[in-house]
């Protein structure tokens, strides 16, 4: 199974050069929370933005590029093959894409749930969310929050499960 998870603000964007454009403490939780002990799919870029692997995860790189130096406990894969190669051979685990655009584009045709969180602000950056259509998405969780920080923002936690077609 495959998931993406991200922040965003109310204009999509997810970025600012390589990281977060805010701290919200409740949105770093949860990623951590639900992440942990899952393999982590991310692109070169993202990655570089980590000062190292994120612990008790399986990182995973996914890059065209063939000659990348990544610490020996990151997986390097160049293509997408690879991943449905991975989720079709663990088809109980779930895999979380985790960033940036450009993997978020690639992979959210095979992707089968969905975990944002929607901040209610407007930050600067330079990276966006690519468009996604909710018609095919299935809502089925929302929680709301405000962040401890001064001023506070609200944001939801928002979890979607790709619809079925069909019957």
């Amino acid at each position: 199974m495959i998931a993406l998870i991200w922040a965003q603000d109310q204009n999509g964007l997810i970025g600012a050069n390589g990281q977060l454009p805010w701290h919200l403490s409740a949105d770093l939780k949860r990623f951590k929370r639900l992440t942990l002990n899952h393999p982590v799919v991310m692109g070169r870029k993202t990655f570089a933005g980590f000062k190292r692997p994120l612990p008790h995860r399986q990182n995973i790189v996914l890059s065209r590029q063939t000659q990348l130096a990544l610490p020996t406990d990151v997986q390097h894969w160049t293509s997408l093959a690879e991943l449905t190669a991975y989720t079709t051979a663990h088809p109980d685990e779930v895999v979380f894409v985790i960033g940036g655009a450009q993997v978020f584009a690639a992979v959210l045709p095979y992707a089968d749930r969905l975990y944002r969180t929607q901040i209610n602000g407007t930050f600067t950056g330079d990276t966006w969310m690519p468009a996604i259509d909710y018609s095919e998405w299935q809502l089925t969780a929302q929680t709301p929050g405000v962040s401890d920080a001064d001023p506070a923002v609200t944001y939801s936690f928002d979890d979607f499960t790709r619809r079925k077609i069909g019957k």
